[in-house]
């Protein structure tokens, strides 16, 4: 995260001023909270019935791995990379995702056990950095929806017997793939809902090109 504001800062001229602007944590939380207990009260509620607790729970690693290294991933690779591509460089979306994207892929092949399952594991991270960054983008550069996303799934895999890595077992990837299907349907349907539920001001969705 240091190296990539100061590279910004140093070859791209983007004060830090500028990418904290761009990176989104001073936008409104309260409809983003809304949206996350929408997605992740029921997912919770089906592996709790369907799998129960993990079994040991470690705090650590519920605190590190699935609050902490969240909020860092999603700084790094929606943030400041996504965000200041787009916002300051004019970056279309696509575009701009990508790269970041593929490197987030490539930070989590550490999990998997064989080069087959560490490039599987690349790619499914892959679609999730274009999936944040998508919601990211369409929240108006507001990063928390994202940061509540990545907290919820990451939390979810660490409480629940979902799975060892980000491959999942076949409840796990059921789990997440209806977080993402409600992510995309409450962003792009009920996303003006979700703002007058929190009492924040319709934001008006800016650099879509």
């Amino acid at each position: 995260m240091l190296v990539l504001a100061t590279l910004l800062w140093a070859i791209g001229g983007v004060s830090l001023s500028q990418q904290w602007s761009a990176v989104g944590l001073a936008k409104p939380l309260r409809a983003a909270c809304v949206f996350a207990a929408i997605l992740f009260i029921p997912a919770f509620a089906v592996a709790w019935a369907m799998t129960g607790l993990a079994a040991p729970l470690d705090g650590q690693d519920i605190l590190f791995g699935g609050i902490v290294l969240p909020i860092y991933e999603e700084v790094t690779f929606r943030g400041l990379a996504i965000g200041v591509l787009m916002v300051h460089f004019r970056w279309p979306f696509l575009l701009a995702a990508l790269l970041p994207s593929l490197f987030f892929g490539a930070f989590h092949m550490y999990q998997g056990d064989s080069a087959q399952q560490a490039l599987t594991i690349a790619a499914i991270t892959a679609f999730g950095g274009i999936w944040f960054g998508w919601i990211y983008w369409k929240w108006d550069f507001n990063l928390w929806p994202a940061i509540w996303l990545h907290i919820g799934l990451n939390s979810a895999w660490t409480i629940f017997a979902l799975g060892d890595n980000a491959l999942g077992g076949q409840l796990g990837n059921a789990v997440r793939l209806a977080v993402i299907a409600g992510s995309i349907a409450l962003t792009i349907w009920g996303q003006g809902w979700l703002r007058r539920m929190a009492g924040e001001a319709e934001a008006r969705q800016s650099a879509q090109a």
